[in-house]
């Protein structure tokens, strides 16, 4: 989920510093040297598009002992900052960690106060890292370091009489930003002066209705997409909230998603999917059309296992938050 929409922004600021002379990115490799032979390559070119064809494997960060962000109790979002540095959420340890590529270093984010903390996912708001609390209802503000700033909002007070459970949330460019509200199986959308502009869907089954939505992105024309997790499909909204188009469903004989949830797009628009009961990644063209699903093909060592989160950074880098292995799993996406 989470840091696509400022990417650009963040690549754009770190073109300037290299040109300044400070050293270029650090380079991510598997854990053999370059990636490895875990690939799929199925897709083609369209125009002058880009088209993902598969992911390679590079690493994964798993729950291991010796692992300076040990224990990963309830793996959560997953996001890139322009730069390469990675950020995870552990959901059910109270925790956010963070990794250095340049200094090969883990870190992890203040706790925001004396209670129980349950970071659920985590996006870029221009210089600092947003992060969405389901235990205190609210959304937090830190630095890129992980220091904590301040509640930037809190959903009891912004929207009173309602049960609000965000599960997810995107920010686009201008400073809106849009939620996956669970509890009350509804989307919200705010404005950039954090006002609540319009509440989207209701409980249900048919277009416009939700049930658990959990994942929510920000294309690029400023329209969004819902994971309708139970509903399994995709919603996709103009700006304003109102219903464009379906993506799969019960009664689509196609349909490979189980349950959708994290996602994530990249510089292309093409749209990168989440589904933990299928434990794959399905992977849809900027016009929402399905490219490609991998999973289990991927092999033992790359294949996630209930996948929940996906996050698109820099040097075509895919990072996956991997609930059933409790580990992230970095791919890169091989292109035609």
């Amino acid at each position: 989920m989470r840091l696509h929409t400022a990417v650009l922004i963040r690549l754009s600021v770190c073109g300037l510093l290299v040109l300044a002379g400070c050293a270029p990115a650090p380079s991510w490799e598997g854990p053999d040297g370059p990636a490895t032979s875990s690939t799929v390559d199925i897709g083609r070119r369209t125009g002058e598009r880009a088209i993902p064809l598969g992911l390679d494997f590079l690493r994964a960060y798993e729950n291991e002992r010796s692992a300076s962000y040990y224990p990963i109790e309830g793996i959560g979002g997953v996001a890139f900052y322009g730069d390469g540095t990675l950020y995870f959420c552990d959901e059910k340890g109270g925790r956010v960690h963070g990794y250095d590529p340049a200094h090969d270093a883990w870190f992890h984010f203040d706790n925001p106060g004396n209670r129980f903390f349950r970071p659920v996912d985590l996006c870029l708001d221009q210089f600092s890292i947003l992060v969405l609390d389901m235990d205190g209802r609210d959304l937090l503000r830190y630095d890129l370091g992980g220091v904590y700033q301040d509640r930037l909002i809190d959903f009891a007070f912004l929207d009173p009489g309602y049960n609000r459970s965000p599960a997810a949330f995107d920010v686009d460019l201008d400073g809106s930003m849009v939620f996956a509200d669970g509890g009350e199986d509804q989307v919200l959308l705010i404005d950039p002066y954090l006002e609540l502009k319009h509440r989207v869907g209701v409980p249900g089954t048919h277009p416009e209705q939700f049930r658990d939505p959990s994942g929510v992105v920000f294309l690029r024309d400023g329209s969004f997409v819902v994971s309708d997790r139970s509903n399994r499909r995709l919603q996709h909204f103009t700006r304003l909230g109102y219903h464009q188009r379906t993506i799969g469903g019960e009664f689509d004989s196609d349909n490979r998603l189980l349950t959708p949830q994290g996602l994530d797009i990249d510089a292309e628009g093409n749209l990168f999917v989440a589904d933990p009961a299928g434990g794959m990644i399905h992977v849809y063209s900027p016009d929402l059309n399905p490219l490609f699903t991998v999973g289990s093909e991927l092999g033992l060592l790359a294949a996630p296992t209930a996948p929940i989160d996906v996050a698109v950074g820099p040097d075509d880098m895919l990072a996956v938050a991997d609930r059933g292995r409790q580990a992230v799993l970095v791919y890169r996406i091989r292109y035609h």
